[in-house]
């Protein structure tokens, strides 16, 4: 077992890791809002610093256990994504396999987490392009790659992460469902196509001047199936969606511009995953995930947990044919038994 990184040991550990000199003025505080790790802000006079530990059970309602492994994951992937996409990704500057510490580049104090940014209402389409353009581009770079492919063939965290709390937790509490469900697994088991990011998702995107990004948290990073990640950013959307349009109906319509904007620029970017019909059904199996998996919408109300539900078995059935039925989903009136 790993000693637990705290506020105090953070500093000491970059100061350890040669990251900081011994001279260094450093100060640590804690970055709130992930259940998957502890994670640090340490900050020099001229310098900022973004630690991260993965903690052994993830910080939710249900036991969910993960391999610390996954931070080496994560380290990795930085350096793969980091030589595609040097712009979108935070730089990598130290990873210690001993106690599975990340350490990289903080973002300027000035960006924002794009999920808090959504739930204001703040939708920009943008942000939405351009994240269709990197996961484009990071799927076509890495397909059918034979190093990439091995590399990244473990998909034991990705079971762990996403297969067991998602996929077979709810085809276990809505047994009605379980059959579309796991064909939905099984698919994302079967088909190893290119280096998918696993938690392509508002929370691990920060937004700066200019709608410029970066896509954090790559720990669930495996060699997969691209539809995953396209679906994982649209189901993020589709419950956008449900919960602004009960405040203010002009905000689905954004973000349904949102979402279109990203899957055209995927596919514009070479993209692997463009079967409009398979990213609804994913999309539907992640929806139930959301809602009676073990990784709740915590921001969801009962109404909109009940709507989400309802998207989410259509969409999973294959009754919903693209971006567009799962929108007009989201923004239906009529009443949910």
């Amino acid at each position: 077992m790993t000693t637990p990184l705290t506020t105090d040991t953070a500093v000491e550990h970059l100061r350890d890791r040669g990251v900081l000199g011994a001279d260094v003025a450093a100060s640590a505080t804690v970055l709130d809002g992930g259940v998957s790790s502890a994670t640090f802000l340490v900050e020099t006079e001229g310098e900022r610093y973004v630690v991260k530990q993965p903690l052994p059970y993830l910080s939710v309602a249900d036991v969910w256990p993960a391999r610390l492994e996954r931070a080496g994951v994560e380290a990795n992937v930085l350096g793969l994504f980091g030589a595609l996409t040097p712009d979108h990704v935070p730089r990598l500057v130290d990873y210690d396999p001993k106690r599975f510490v990340v350490t990289m580049a903080a973002a300027p104090p000035s960006w924002v987490e794009w999920r808090a940014a959504l739930l204001r209402g703040a939708v920009d389409p943008a942000v939405g392009e351009t994240l269709g353009r990197v996961l484009g581009s990071w799927h076509a770079a890495t397909r059918d790659d034979p190093e990439v492919l091995e590399r990244f063939g473990d998909l034991g965290m990705f079971v762990e992460l996403r297969g067991d709390p998602y996929h077979r937790t709810v085809a276990a509490r809505c047994p009605e469902l379980a059959g579309p469900v796991l064909a939905c697994l099984d698919e994302l088991l079967a088909e190893r196509r290119c280096l998918v990011h696993g938690d392509f998702s508002p929370k691990n995107v920060l937004v700066g001047a200019d709608s410029r990004v970066w896509v954090l948290d790559h720990e669930v990073a495996h060699a997969g199936n691209p539809v995953f990640d396209v679906a994982f950013l649209l189901h993020h959307l589709v419950m956008k969606a449900v919960h602004l349009g009960a405040r203010d109906g002009a905000a689905p319509p954004r973000v349904h511009a949102c979402a279109r904007a990203f899957v055209d620029a995927y596919a514009a970017a070479g993209g692997l995953a463009t079967d409009a019909r398979s990213a609804a059904r994913h999309t539907g199996a992640l929806l139930l995930a959301r809602v009676h998996g073990k990784s709740r919408a915590t921001y969801l109300t009962p109404d909109e947990v009940s709507r989400v539900s309802l998207i989410g078995a259509q969409g999973v059935r294959g009754e919903l044919a693209g971006v567009d039925d799962l929108f007009g989903a989201a923004v239906r009136s009529d009443p949910v038994d």
